[in-house]
């Protein structure tokens, strides 16, 4: 669960021993209320630049692609993707299975694909690889010469909160900590160094602790001890 930009106000407010704002008079409010809800805001945005890959941040998105088209934009809001995740989707009336994507470099595509994608207008075949785009995208070659879908992981970045009962993707467990972030920027306003100080230090101390539990998470640990043999001669 994530919590409502209404209730993370009201709980940074409260911290500060300030009057909590009611859901009719919160896209409107002023003052130091104003002022929480913009602490807020900068504490989501810090927490999400810290990490590339939160797992509270992934999507997936699922591509359909136009004859003779090879290059595509990201969808809205996207931050980085699983290149290795690139797949395509299984259509009986396509004649094709599920299938990987291998990935190739941009400079490969240049030299070796797309002259010959460039020449088929109406597409080649259905893609077997994907590249980094020249621009905010990807392309993927040969040329599709049927609509075919693909499908593809990746991590998105933050939204702007708006509305009291807009959610933060970030969870509820974590909210101490994005308190913690807003503090520090109320604090630095009403230049309370000395306080400002310790919620800086609990949050950057929080954001590590959200690493190690979200993102510094091993499946297989591998002994790189090497074993010596000592013979003995008599």
């Amino acid at each position: 669960m994530a919590s409502t930009f209404r209730n993370l106000t009201n709980q940074l407010l409260r911290r500060l021993n300030e009057v909590e704002v009611d859901e009719v008079s919160f896209v409107d409010c002023r003052g130091v209320q104003a002022l929480a809800k913009d602490a807020i805001k900068n504490s989501i945005a810090k927490i999400n630049a810290a990490e590339y890959e939160w797992p509270f941040n992934s999507a997936e998105h699922t591509q359909q692609l136009s004859i003779g088209q090879e290059e595509y934009s990201w969808p809205q809001y996207f931050k980085v993707v699983d290149w290795n995740s690139f797949q395509l989707q299984q259509s009986a009336s396509l004649g094709v299975s599920h299938k990987m994507l291998s990935v190739i470099s941009r400079d490969t595509y240049y030299s070796q694909g797309k002259d010959r994608d460039d020449n088929a207008p109406a597409g080649l075949s259905a893609p077997i690889s994907v590249a980094q785009g020249h621009g905010n995208g990807y392309i993927v070659t040969p040329s599709p010469n049927q609509a075919y879908a693909i499908q593809y992981r990746y991590f998105l970045n933050h939204t702007a909160l708006s509305a009291g009962t807009d959610a933060t993707r970030i969870p509820d467990s974590f909210d101490h900590i994005l308190i913690e972030g807003a503090l520090y920027q109320m604090h630095m306003f009403r230049n309370n160094n000395e306080a400002a100080s310790i919620s800086l230090q609990l949050f950057q101390q929080g954001i590590k602790e959200m690493q190690g539990i979200l993102i510094n998470q091993y499946e297989t640990v591998t002994d790189t001890r090497t074993l010596r043999v000592v013979r003995a001669y008599f």
